[in-house]
């Protein structure tokens, strides 16, 4: 455990000293929740979907200058995001799973927001739809602090090879208080499933701010997430042996594997995340580019059960779990 702590403890010490040596007009643009990553209405930005932890895209805003009094008004916002690898709390299919992930949203000037994306898979032989998701929010900005509700429905494909595939929604709630030097993040969220997961996401963050406008910004951001295994579990069951992947022949028809994690229902810390969200505002597109390594910590112990001809034999292993890079490149226009 100690060990594992020292994780966080890696990335305090240069965004402590980095601050020092180039903070700049420091304003609360990466609210990460993935992700990241509540919702403010003065500046344009993406949500951190690294942060997120619950598969769906971030929000973004409209630009307005830091000295406007003047609210955002309500406008529509168009987004298309590609996603490297699909993985969720350090956990990821035994294929990689790319997304291209298009949403159109509606921002009421009030704080309300209505999110509608499909997530398509582009490894298949021919692009599939992996998932789509409706979400409703809410983000409140008093002072320094950023605090947003979302209800998020999502509706996955039969053939979804995304781990957290058995998801069927979340109810999540975003805290963060930005103290200049740094801003700390709480994130609870409630996962609906057949036997439902909650996570909690602690991260920490510090923005550097470029240009003289400040359009360009950097967001290096620490992120701890502690989880039930419940969805993951159902994945095991479900998914990870049984569902046809491109490149990989199917079993044979008088054999079926499955699988079960252990003590799915434990809350344990899942993994470190260490990203650097780059955002570049112009007039009123956005450009971000999100690179990710994830730490898995907590494998879980796996029962694996093969039947063959009704014959089943079962063994129990520790799964391995490998560290991963990966990438979100997301392009924002509002109008």
């Amino acid at each position: 455990m100690k060990a594992s702590l020292l994780h966080l403890n890696f990335l305090l010490i240069p965004l402590f000293f980095s601050y020092r040596l180039i903070a700049q007009d420091n304003r609360p643009v990466m609210k990460q929740p993935s992700q990241s990553r509540a919702n403010a209405k003065d500046a344009n930005y993406l949500k951190d979907s690294t942060l997120l932890k619950k598969g769906v895209l971030g929000k973004s805003a409209t630009n307005v200058a830091p000295d406007s009094t003047a609210s955002t008004p309500s406008h529509f916002q168009f987004n298309v995001t590609y996603e490297s690898n699909d993985v969720y709390l350090g956990r990821k299919d035994s294929t990689v799973l790319p997304l291209v992930t298009p949403q159109i949203s509606y921002i009421f000037k009030s704080g309300f927001e209505i999110d509608f994306n499909v997530g398509i898979n582009v490894a298949a032989p021919s692009p599939v739809v992996n998932s789509w998701t409706l979400d409703g929010s809410y983000s409140f900005n008093p002072g320094n602090y950023s605090g947003e509700v979302t209800l998020s429905w999502v509706d996955y494909s039969a053939t979804s090879g995304s781990v957290n595939a058995s998801q069927q929604g979340s109810l999540e709630y975003d805290n963060s208080y930005d103290f200049g030097f740094i801003e700390p993040s709480l994130t609870l969220t409630w996962t609906f499933a057949s036997t439902p997961d909650y996570t909690v996401a602690f991260a920490l963050q510090h923005e550097f701010d470029f240009l003289n406008n400040g359009n360009l910004s950097i967001t290096p951001t620490a992120t701890m997430n502690l989880s039930t295994q419940n969805i993951y579990n159902s994945y095991y069951q479900n998914k990870r042996y049984s569902i046809p992947r491109h490149g990989k022949p199917p079993l044979p028809a008088n054999v079926t594997i499955s699988g079960e994690v252990l003590n799915s229902g434990e809350f344990q810390i899942m993994d470190y995340e260490y990203s650097a969200p780059i955002n570049f505002t112009a007039g009123k597109w956005t450009f971000n580019y999100t690179p990710t390594y994830a730490v898995p910590v907590n494998p879980a112990d796996i029962k694996l059960t093969i039947n063959i001809n009704s014959q089943s034999t079962s063994r129990t292993y520790k799964e391995t779990l490998p560290n991963t890079f990966y990438s979100q490149l997301s392009v924002t226009y509002a109008f």
